[in-house]
């Protein structure tokens, strides 16, 4: 795990790194290799957690989950699971259109998804995945931007509004 902390913003991210596999680092691509890998990732990001909020000498007010390319399918696939106690996922450039589960989520946390307009691979699925959202229900935000495989600072900017404001709205409401 990689960390960065914006202390002018008080914001601070833990930036983690796909498995190491024979083909270099890489996010499970399939349902095997995610239930091969997706504990220990889980596990390895809460313990980052765990010792970040004991430097900090506080717990997070906000944690939210995001995904960038091959990390945004990953991210998309646990969104669409309730997977995560969080209060928000974000997607950029990918996201995993899913169906109707057969076991109804305790938990959804609001998605943002970042479309990258330009970039032909993944753009459609960018969408996809938005409209899997809107069909199960989750709240979600989605923007198209016309920006290649990139992380687009608006999408970033926007994601963090987008999750902050949906989770004070969900604080404000119990």
């Amino acid at each position: 795990q990689n960390t960065g902390r914006l202390t002018a913003e008080m914001f601070e991210a833990v930036f983690a790194r796909a498995p190491l596999g024979p083909n270099g680092y890489v996010w499970p691509g399939t349902a095997a290799a995610q239930d091969a890998s997706e504990q220990d990732l889980i596990d390895g990001w809460n313990e980052a957690r765990a010792f970040l909020e004991k430097r900090n000498g506080k717990p997070y007010d906000e944690v939210f989950l995001m995904g960038f390319s091959s990390g945004a399918y990953f991210a998309s696939s646990l969104a669409m699971r309730g997977r995560l106690d969080v209060d928000g996922y974000a997607v950029f450039a990918g996201g995993q259109p899913m169906g109707a589960r057969s076991t109804p989520i305790e938990r959804f946390s609001p998605v943002f998804v970042g479309v990258c307009a330009d970039d032909e691979t993944t753009a459609a699925h960018s969408r996809a995945f938005a409209g899997s959202l809107a069909s199960a229900g989750i709240p979600r935000a989605m923007i198209e931007r016309r920006v290649g495989h990139g992380l687009d600072h608006v999408h970033f900017t926007s994601a963090l509004a987008y999750l902050r404001n949906k989770n004070k709205a969900r604080l404000a409401a119990r």
